[in-house]
């Protein structure tokens, strides 16, 4: 009895395996690192065999870019969504929060890989130069916050993030979020 052909995958699962495939990613990177992050622990943490990588991406740069990609716009969209509830100060407060720094996976992309992202490929540079971009931008359209400001909003808060992880279980872990949110917050009307 002949054996049958395996089935090949629809075009829509095929999509949801790559999806899943960079979800697994994006979360992985940030718990451990892009240089710590093995093609074949990121699709085992997908629940897939290290063999089906190529039939979705070139290498693993690309994945990574597409896993950074997710990674930041979740970001993003968090920051937004506390800027919709309570304005600035509702962002500044969630993001320099212990709840945050000690989120495991790390939510934020920036202070997660830190440093990590100067050292990684061009096209993941530029997509999280646009991300941060857009994070600055995100500040600035709420209320009267200048470009400038906004941007040392968002220095200030990323950096205060990465110190206070770095830092986590002292008193200094503390004050890097209180003291950062205290020179940052804007009066109330």
């Amino acid at each position: 009895m002949a054996k049958e052909a395996p089935m090949r995958k629809s075009k829509e699962e095929t999509a949801q395996t790559r999806e899943t495939i960079v979800s697994a990613a994006s979360t992985h990177i940030r718990e451990t690192g892009l240089t710590g992050a093995s093609v074949a622990e990121i699709m085992s943490a997908a629940g897939l065999t290290h063999g089906g990588f190529y039939r979705h991406f070139d290498n693993k740069d690309q994945l990574i870019h597409e896993a950074l990609e997710v990674a930041a716009q979740a970001s993003l969209e968090n920051v937004q969504r506390n800027i919709d509830k309570g304005g600035f100060n509702a962002a500044l407060d969630s993001y320099l929060s212990v709840h945050h720094r000690d989120a495991s996976p790390p939510r934020c992309p920036y202070a997660a890989l830190g440093s990590e992202l100067a050292r990684s490929s061009d096209e993941a540079r530029t997509s999280v130069a646009t991300a941060i971009a857009k994070f600055v931008t995100a500040l600035e359209n709420e209320g009267e916050q200048s470009h400038e400001d906004s941007v040392v909003a968002v220095a200030t808060m990323v950096g205060a993030l990465i110190l206070s992880r770095i830092t986590a279980g002292t008193a200094l872990s503390n004050e890097f979020l209180a003291q950062s949110k205290k020179r940052l917050r804007r009066p109330t009307p």
